[in-house]
C-alpha cells in the first residue's frame, strides 16, 4: 500500500509528463520478494489505484498481505523455501486478481461500463 500510495502522490490527474518510479531494493531482501511479486506476478504498476486493495481481499476474509510475508520470511530458512513460498503467494495474488477481473468483466455487463464499484 504504501508504494501504491507513494505512486499516487507522483502522478496525479492532469499530469503533462512521463512519471517513472524506481524502487531500490536489497538483493535476497524481504523487499526485493515483495517488489518481485507485486511487479511479476500481478503487475501492480499497471493497476488503477485502489485496485491492490481489492485483489488483496479476493484472497481470503481473513488475509493480511504483511503479515503473510513476514510469516514467510520468519518461519523459512533457505532461499530456495524462501523462493517456494513467495512463489506460491504469487500464484494466490494472481488467482485474486483473476478473480477481481472477472468480477469487474461481470460487473460491466450487468451494469454497462459506465458502473464504478
Amino acid at each position: 500500500m504504501k508504494i501504491e500510495q507513494r505512486i499516487g502522490r507522483i502522478h496525479r490527474i492532469g499530469q503533462t509528463q512521463d512519471v517513472f518510479i524506481f524502487n531500490f531494493c536489497l538483493k535476497d531482501s524481504i523487499e526485493e520478494y515483495i517488489l518481485r511479486i507485486l511487479h511479476d506476478k500481478i503487475n501492480m504498476f499497471e493497476l488503477v489505484v485502489g485496485e491492490i486493495e481489492t485483489i488483496l481481499g479476493n484472497v481470503d476474509d481473513e488475509f493480511d498481505f504483511s503479515e503473510v510475508v513476514m510469516d514467510i520470511w520468519l518461519k523459512h530458512q533457505s532461499n530456495d523455501e524462501i523462493n517456494t513460498a513467495f512463489e506460491k503467494l504469487a500464484d494466490d495474488l494472481l488467482k485474486a486478481k483473476d478473480k477481481y477481473r472477472e468480477t469487474q468483466e461481470l460487473d460491466e455487463q450487468i451494469f454497462g461500463e459506465d458502473f464504478e464499484a
